[in-house]
């Protein structure tokens, strides 16, 4: 037989090829069933949703420097200035990404 014996322990060549096959041929079964990772988004609303986004982003973008630009330092509101910058950098990221993804460049 292909058994080994080191100290108190046997170690029998077959059977672990058969436990690396039995392995193998489990992940490949995996495999088979796994299903491909696609898009939540349809590909082809890409080139319209950069566009609705981007154009929300840059309108609340100027609405963010109209604010600045016509309301005193007294009558800032941090809180009004930090929710249209961050709505607006959401949108323009989403705008950017959809952007990219539309025109071919998988990021």
């Amino acid at each position: 037989s292909d058994a080994i014996q080191t100290g108190s322990f046997k170690i029998d060549s077959h059977r672990s090829a058969r436990s690396k096959r039995r392995r193998r041929d489990l992940s490949v079964a995996k495999m088979e069933t796994a299903k491909p990772i696609g898009s939540p988004i349809p590909v082809a609303i890409y080139p319209t949703l950069s566009v609705f986004t981007l154009a929300i982003g840059l309108v609340i973008t100027a609405f963010f420097f109209i604010y600045e630009a016509t309301s005193s330092r007294k009558n800032r509101s941090l809180g009004m200035e930090l929710a249209s910058a961050t709505v607006a950098s959401v949108f323009l990221g989403f705008g950017s990404l959809f952007l990219l993804l539309a025109s071919g460049v998988y990021v």
